[in-house]
């Protein structure tokens, strides 16, 4: 399993041991322009069906089932899951990996850093892998009865912001599955961009990737 060492807060994110680049690699191409309106509406088939279900449930329900102080609660409670997001990250990497995990204080980022290659098929896992703190409360507030009011509001928030939060992760995702040949290796180089390759040979996935 994947080593976790929290780095607490920091100024600048703390790099993992990274090997360096194979000769052939090519950069990952990340849109910079309009790049978080771009971003939120990748993230729109995750967050609108979430928006969508609370009215749908409060008309089935005949009642309203919004407590602000709640979904404000439940907000809150997915900015603090933060860590557990990272690690949701980290755990994606092979065992005998180090991954630093901690939190830009100047801007509240959390961020994950590993010294680890990760093949296409694991990074699409790694990206997307934190979805399950949006899922999880989501299925609970549907199941809450009109009754459970303020955990349904709780969940709520919870899994609305656990939505939007990751958009960025969904980003990556798009453009590692339009631009990284099937067989391919991701690593972030010493620049802080992330770079993939094509390996001839078996490839272990003991190299590097920076996500945060």
């Amino acid at each position: 399993m994947v080593k976790i060492i929290w780095k607490g807060f920091t100024e600048h994110v703390i790099r993992a041991p990274r090997r360096p680049l194979p000769p052939d690699v090519h950069p990952l191409l990340i849109p910079r322009r309009h790049y978080w309106l771009k971003a939120i509406l990748l993230a729109a088939p995750v967050y609108l069906p979430i928006l969508a279900s609370l009215y749908l449930k409060n008309y089935l329900l005949q009642t309203d089932l919004r407590d602000k102080p709640w979904i404000v609660a439940g907000m809150a409670l997915a900015l603090l899951l933060g860590p557990l997001h990272e690690c949701l990250h980290a755990w994606c990497y092979p065992k005998g990996a180090t991954a630093y995990i901690g939190v830009l204080y100047k801007r509240f980022l959390f961020y994950m850093d590993c010294g680890a290659s990760i093949s296409r098929g694991r990074y699409f896992v790694m990206c997307l892998l934190p979805m399950l703190l949006c899922i999880l409360p989501w299925i609970i507030f549907l199941l809450c009865p009109a009754e459970a009011k303020a955990l349904a509001s709780l969940c709520w928030g919870c899994a609305i912001m656990s939505a939007v939060g990751p958009a960025p992760d969904y980003m990556n995702a798009l453009c590692a599955w339009r631009q990284v040949p099937r067989g391919g290796y991701m690593q972030e180089g010493e620049d802080g961009r992330d770079y993939w390759y094509v390996s001839t040979a078996t490839t272990p996935d003991n190299t590097n990737i920076h996500h945060k």
